[in-house]
Parts: structure tokens; C-alpha cells; sequence
């Protein structure tokens, strides 16, 4: 059985690699010594997660190859490895764009001086927010009822869409 320890040193150094660089590019853009660690690190990883997808969508597909030649997989990873790094992946960036981002870009645009009012106001305004697009969802799912009739394959079809 082979072993993926080369291809586990590739992922992690480029993975490394990538958090400098997106280190670098926050550096230019925002002093980090004086940025709270509350705005940085949700930025930083905003940044990081959709760049390293670039490196984890070729892994993966080396690793679902059933290629008996371990030179001719390339880098590759055993498959828990990978399921677990497109999870964590995708449900960062999906609580980071769905939730947390938005929520620190009100709270840090409100004009409240203490954090409590600073953080009711961005309930508030993401709150309503979210309301606003569950409204158009559920206005969107009655039009497909209405055009395809109540079927589960129109209903997939929106949601996919």
C-alpha cells in the first residue's frame, strides 16, 4: 500500500505558502498590528478558504483516480483526509458569507459607541437582511408551484439553481 506522505508535505508547504501570501496582501491593505483580531482573523480566512480551494479540487481529483502507479496519481491524499478538508472548507465559507461577514462589516459601520448597541444594530440590520431573502426565496419556490406544478423535481431544480 502506498503511502502519501510527499503529497501530505506538498499540501501542507502549499498551504502554508498560500497563508503567507494572503498574510502579505492583508499586510498592504490593512496594518495588522493595529486591526483587531476580531476583523482580521474572519478576513484572513475569507481570503485564505476560497484560494485554497484552487489547491484542494486537484487533490481531490488525484485522489479519487484508481491509478495503481503511485507516480502517476500525483499529489494525492487518502479520501477521509479530503472529505474532511472540503467540509471544513465549505462550512466556513458558507457561515463566513452567510453570517459572520455580515455581521462584522454592521457592526463595525454601525455608529453605536459600546459593543452591545454596536452588535444589537447588527442583528437588527442582518436580521432583516435574511428576512428579506427568505421572503423572495418563498416567492420564488410559490412561482416554480405554480409554473411546474408541486413536483420534488422542481423543487431541486431551484434549490440547485
Amino acid at each position: 500500500m502506498a503511502t502519501s506522505v510527499g503529497s501530505d508535505l506538498f499540501a501542507l508547504l502549499s498551504l502554508l505558502l498560500v497563508a503567507f501570501l494572503v498574510l502579505l496582501l492583508l499586510r498592504h491593505f490593512l496594518p495588522l498590528r493595529s486591526t483587531p483580531a476580531y476583523v482580521l482573523v474572519p478576513i484572513f480566512l475569507a481570503i485564505f478558504l476560497p484560494v485554497s480551494i484552487i489547491l484542494l479540487l486537484p487533490i481531490d481529483l488525484a485522489s479519487s483516480l484508481r491509478a495503481e502507479d503511485e507516480a502517476t496519481r500525483g499529489v494525492w491524499l487518502p479520501g477521509r483526509a479530503v472529505l474532511v478538508a472540503w467540509r471544513i472548507t465549505y462550512w466556513l465559507t458558507f457561515a463566513l458569507t452567510w453570517f459572520i461577514l455580515p455581521l462584522l462589516g454592521e457592526y463595525i459601520d454601525s455608529g453605536y459607541r459600546t459593543p452591545r448597541d454596536r452588535l444589537i444594530y447588527s442583528l437588527r440590520s442582518n436580521g432583516r437582511y435574511q428576512l428579506i431573502v427568505l421572503v423572495c426565496a418563498a416567492g420564488g419556490l410559490v412561482y416554480v408551484f405554480f409554473q411546474n406544478g408541486f413536483r420534488g423535481t422542481s423543487v431541486k431544480a431551484m434549490v440547485v439553481a
